[in-house]
């Protein structure tokens, strides 16, 4: 049995959060329809929700 944490708190509302986890943190910025993440590892992400049920998500990594 795994025991997993998971914390989401808002730094500016609707628009910042900070997401704290068992293996790490991440930090948001945006909104419901378009947002980029970055988190502990170096990892970056870029995501937007279009109309009818549609998403495009691009990953970055720094090297």
């Amino acid at each position: 049995m795994s025991i997993y944490y998971h914390k989401r708190i808002t730094i500016i509302p609707k628009l910042v959060h900070l997401n704290l986890g068992t293996h790490g943190w991440s930090l948001s910025v945006g909104t419901r329809r378009a947002r980029v993440t970055r988190d502990s590892g170096g990892h970056s992400s870029a995501s937007v929700r279009l109309p009818g049920g549609f998403s495009w998500r691009r990953s970055f990594r720094r090297h």
